[in-house]
């Protein structure tokens, strides 16, 4: 038989395979009950849902959350690579099949995989409706928002979660949790908290960056009211909805007096800031033993337990006093056990520089 033959006869199985999963994802709709996604689309779920998977920047990282990764049937390939606190802490995941690439998976592949319910994160509703159309399977569209300004959206997320999936619960401790959390941070910080004037460097976006990459916003800034000296660059057109990029002569213009290191772009970091160099004889938070890392909070989205934890530390070396009773090694398990179902400190650490001072 020749090889073309050969390949031939695959992709008829693979088409009459995907066909049969189309039908029976179908009759699994007609048989479901309407809810609205985020996307604002009527999406037809089944009443009982087993399996599910997550596609798109972020949604597999809300089911980890949701304490669902026993359902998730398949993950894109993308969960393969190393450094993100959910994986750290349900390695099973790397078990799952393969349902295509990262930004969505592939249409085929997640048909075959044939999950009751598709949950699909920072995509649209064209995309959505033609997955949908392709799979024969209900797509859920979500936003996950973020913890400073839309919190509201990510909690959002994670309560139409639980209600297709029947855990409304978890998604009000989550909740719960994350509000006493950010609720005893602004408690703690002193009046005069606005005085202090900070930068975050090396912020990652879809990949290392060198010091340059900043953020205008940034969540553990904004929960201690500490001053945010790259907040005027807030106008200035992003190259991606919140990554800014400034010029090093502005962040000695700046002069900070805390600076502050995404861990995940040290080694494009630190020889900019060398004993020779201009950074480092020229902004005085280097003198006065100011300078910090945090582990990264970018990877394939927002992880938002590293938000909270990274808000604890910079909350604890910017104010002492006030944080003097606090164990930050101790909050920082706590938050991984309660948020992701595991303590990874250790795998963080192991991974990463942060949390350190330079």
């Amino acid at each position: 038989m020749s090889v073309a033959i050969k390949n031939c006869i695959i992709l008829f199985l693979l088409f009459l395979l995907t066909s049969a999963c189309n039908i029976l994802g179908n009759k699994k709709a007609e048989a479901g009950r309407e809810i609205t996604d985020m996307y604002g689309r009527t999406v037809i779920v089944p009443e009982k849902v087993e399996r599910i998977v997550g596609v798109g920047p972020g949604a597999l990282r809300l089911l980890v959350y949701m304490d669902l990764s026993n359902m998730v049937s398949g993950v894109e390939d993308i969960e393969f690579r190393p450094g993100r606190p959910y994986a750290f802490a349900r390695p099973r995941l790397l078990e799952k099949a393969v349902i295509g690439p990262y930004m969505g998976g592939d249409s085929e592949l997640t048909a075959v995989n044939n999950p009751d319910v598709i949950f699909m994160a920072f995509s649209s509703v064209t995309e959505a409706n033609e997955l949908e159309e392709k799979t024969g399977i209900p797509v859920v569209g979500l936003n996950s928002g973020n913890l400073r300004n839309a919190r509201d959206t990510f909690y959002s997320a994670l309560s139409l979660i639980g209600r297709i999936i029947g855990k409304q619960k978890r998604a009000d401790s989550l909740k719960a949790f994350i509000e006493n959390e950010i609720g005893e941070l602004y408690t703690r910080t002193p009046d005069d908290a606005k005085s202090i004037r900070a930068y975050i460097g090396g912020v990652s976006y879809r990949g290392a960056q060198g010091i340059a990459s900043t953020q205008a916003y940034f969540s553990p800034f904004d929960f201690l009211h500490v001053s945010n000296v790259a907040r005027s660059l807030e106008n200035i057109e992003p190259v991606h909805p919140t990554a800014r990029y400034v010029d090093v002569e502005q962040i000695i213009a700046w002069n900070p007096d805390y600076l502050f290191l995404d861990a995940a772009g040290l080694e494009q970091v630190l020889p900019t800031i060398a004993p020779d160099s201009p950074l480092r004889k020229t902004i005085g938070a280097f003198n006065k033993g100011r300078v910090y890392s945090l582990m990264p909070h970018n990877f394939y989205a927002t992880n938002f337990e590293t938000v909270l934890i990274n808000s604890w530390f910079a909350g604890k070396v910017i104010f002492p006093d006030a944080f003097e009773d606090v164990d930050f090694e101790k909050k920082a398990r706590d938050i991984y056990q309660f948020m992701l179902g595991s303590d990874v400190f250790d795998q963080m650490k192991e991974m990463y520089e942060g949390w350190q001072q330079y």
